[in-house]
């Protein structure tokens, strides 16, 4: 399924002066000292358990989230329970054929859940792709997933690459793969502000690029990115895995780029009311991005990428899940490159 998306242009909007007290981001000081403690326990692990497998250490931390491959396929074949799967697939207008929701209960209700991120990236994997390479990789806890998702054998023809900004978090990474010893497995030197992609200039057949909850830290990217995407021999995926989705809102977006700090003060003191609104979510998500000066920029040049018919979007999920921190939501946005000549 090809989503067209809104092209209309956005709000021309003039920056205002920001007081003293303007939130802050997340430094890469204190992001290399994150993916240091990492690389700690992961000397540790090497030492103590030797033997052990990389799926091992993943499982110990918690990050291994590869989940079931299609959970809807019960109700597809249980006719008993197909009507009130049905029912409340459709109460969010889905159905069986949409893999990436299924029928759940949550806190006593049903609900409807979605399927992992990572189980979600492996099935964007293809028969020719030759290379899986995550954006703002940090110490390639994703990569890993999917190393061990597609196992070793599927592995022999793909070479892993995670682009980071810290030299911290390459280096646990890379000390992690030289324990697995197997994985093709490469680490480089990433900034979002800064793109260099070089090290895909000989890719070729298929390539998987993604991101997930990188892009958010950075407050602009460099809409170079993307061309640098395009312009790549190789066929490209890139699925983007961000809390970006309340950029969709005129108003929010608008406030951001203006910088109205007074207004989203005012949101910051409205964050537990009318908590069950679809409003008040999106309102929520836009606070937190404006207090640690996260992304802006994203979902401008997706669709400035799409109004150039450089990209197809495959899918667009917004707001889906929020594991860990519900003010900050996982959208995603499945993407597929136009070549040149196609």
């Amino acid at each position: 399924m090809t989503e067209a998306l809104d092209t209309a242009p956005e709000p021309q909007v003039k920056p205002t002066p920001a007081p003293s007290a303007a939130p802050r981001g997340r430094t890469k000081k204190s992001q290399g000292t994150a993916w240091q403690k990492i690389a700690d326990r992961i000397d540790q692990f090497v030492t103590r358990r030797p033997d052990d497998q990389l799926a091992t250490f993943l499982a110990d931390l918690r990050e291994l989230d590869i989940g079931r491959k299609d959970p809807n396929h019960f109700y597809r074949t249980r006719e008993l329970v197909q009507p009130l799967g049905t029912a409340i697939l459709g109460a969010i207008d889905r159905s069986y054929d949409d893999s990436f929701h299924y029928p759940d209960v949550i806190a006593g209700r049903y609900s409807t859940s979605t399927i992992s991120p990572i189980r979600y990236l492996l099935g964007c994997v293809k028969p020719d792709t030759t290379a899986i390479v995550e954006l703002g990789s940090g110490w390639s806890v994703n990569l890993f997933q999917m190393y061990v998702g597609l196992g070793r054998t599927r592995s022999r023809t793909i070479a892993y690459h995670g682009a980071e900004y810290t030299d911290e978090g390459q280096e646990a990474a890379k000390r992690l793969a030289v324990h697995d010893g197997v994985i093709d497995y490469h680490a480089h030197s990433f900034d979002y502000r800064k793109p260099d992609l070089s090290f895909l200039k000989d890719a070729t057949g298929h390539v998987l690029v993604f991101t997930r909850h990188s892009i958010e830290q950075v407050d602009l990217i460099d809409p170079r990115l993307y061309e640098m995407l395009y312009k790549l021999e190789a066929k490209v995926t890139l699925v983007h895995i961000e809390p970006t989705g309340w950029q969709r809102d005129p108003i929010l977006i608008t406030r951001r780029k203006r910088k109205d700090d007074s207004f989203f003060e005012d949101l910051g003191k409205l964050v537990a009311q009318d908590v069950f609104s679809a409003r008040r979510q999106l309102e929520n998500a836009a606070w937190w991005s404006w207090r640690l000066d996260y992304n802006i920029n994203l979902t401008s040049i997706i669709s400035q990428a799409y109004r150039n018919k450089k990209i197809r979007v495959v899918r667009r999920e917004h707001d889906f899940a929020a594991i860990g921190n519900i003010l900050n939501p996982s959208s995603l946005y499945h993407i597929e490159f136009i070549k040149p000549d196609a």
